[in-house]
Order: structure tokens, then sequence, then C-alpha cells
């Protein structure tokens, strides 16, 4: 049986088309045709919901020739039911597996880490390296602070910086993960330090976007420019 790989859509698009598969694209009906069918299907290959391509056809087909369906709406809205729930237990299988082999791969990395020459481990587990020492008073909870950060996975691969983006970030204490929270509290102005940061102090099993996935052990460099009493202006 012909089957791909595809991902549940949730947009109505009007086609074009005849019974037979096009064999060329030498007008705009038909490049735009095939157009709709390569984003369609690159979307449905996201998320791994497989599909009968010829059963798939017959339904553009009867809806293209006003022919009658062969399913009715309850049956319809039911096999569409059971393939999300179907595609949800498979993205829970694979965040589950995803979160405990970072979990691992995190641990073992720490344990290792903790003996380098320079880090030092907080009671919470949070491990830092102070690079340069600053200046000043140290920053509370309620305070407004500019820094400049990277961060990276621990195999090296960068999801952030705002060196690379050319300006600090602005925020204030109370808003960070607890990792950064935690460092922080211990800056002075003009410090610099590598912080790592189990996911228990970051962002845990969910993990941050398409980027950090779930238990993600993490790494940024953190230069804190200044700290304020009060927000900064825009």
């Amino acid at each position: 049986m012909n089957k791909l790989s595809i991902a549940m859509f949730a947009t109505a698009i009007t086609f074009s088309a005849s019974s037979q598969a096009a064999t060329s694209l030498n007008t705009v009906t038909e490049r735009a045709s095939y157009t709709l069918g390569v984003d369609l299907a690159k979307s449905f290959a996201n998320q791994g919901v497989e599909v009968d391509t010829k059963a798939l056809v017959a339904g553009m087909n009867d809806v293209i020739n006003n022919a009658k369906l062969q399913l009715t709406d309850q049956e319809m809205t039911l096999a569409v039911e059971e393939v999300k729930q179907q595609v949800k237990q498979k993205q829970l299988a694979a965040q589950k597996a995803a979160a405990e082999a970072n979990a691992a791969k995190g641990s073992k990395f720490l344990a290792e880490n903790k003996n380098k020459k320079g880090v030092k481990v907080m009671p919470s587990g949070l491990q830092y390296i102070v690079i340069t020492e600053g200046e000043g008073e140290y920053a509370t909870e309620d305070d407004y602070l500019t820094a400049h950060y990277r961060g990276t996975l621990i195999d090296g691969t960068e999801f952030d910086s705002s060196f690379n983006r050319g300006a600090p970030i602005e925020f204030q204490m109370s808003n960070v993960i607890k990792g950064w929270s935690e460092a922080l509290k211990k800056m002075k102005p003009g410090s610099k330090w590598k912080i790592f940061v189990p996911p228990a102090l970051g962002y845990g099993s969910h993990g941050a976007g398409q980027k950090i996935g779930p238990n993600e052990t993490l790494i940024f460099e953190i230069e804190l420019l200044s700290t304020s009493k009060t927000a900064p202006s825009r």
C-alpha cells in the first residue's frame, strides 16, 4: 500500500485538479498545484502521521468532481480524531525518550565538569566559573539588569547570543530562570561568569521552543553590565 508520512493540517485549501496526475508543469495552475502539493507534504511530514495517498487523492477527486462522498461527516470526524490521538501519543513518547536521554547526558556532563579546574558548585547544583570579577553592589530580586550572554547546549550548539545580535538585554531579576537568578545575585557589575545549569534550574522537562529540548543541561556565558533599581527607559 502506498503510504506517505504526513502531519495533520488545519487549513482549508481550494484545489483545481484532474483525476490524473499532472505530467507537465507548464501552466501557472500546474505549477501552483504542484507547489501546494510540495508544501502540504512537507508540512505533513513534520509530525509523522501515516496516510494512504490513494485514499487522499480519492477524497480530493470526489470533492472536485462533485461526487458522493464515501464517508459521512461523522465518520470523517472520528477518523481524524483517532489519528490526532495517535499523533499525540507518538509525540508524548518521543518527548519522554528525549527527556530521559537528555537527563542522562546532562548528569554525566555535570558529574565530570564539577571536577574541572576553576569550577565551583552551589548547593542547588548550579556550577560556575568566575572569569572576571566585577565591582559594586550585588543585585537583588527586584533589580533591573543589563547583560550580555551566550547560551549553548552541552554539545556546543549555540541557541542564543546577545553578542551576535550586537545589543545586550535588559530584564528584571525575577523574570529569569532559577539558574540565572542564583548566579546573578552573586555577580557584581562588570562580572563575567560561565554557568552550567541543570534542567531543574533551567527549563525542566518542557524545554523551550525548538532549540532547547526537555531536560537539557545548559551552558551560559554571562557578562553583567549594570544594575538598577528602576526599569530602563525605552
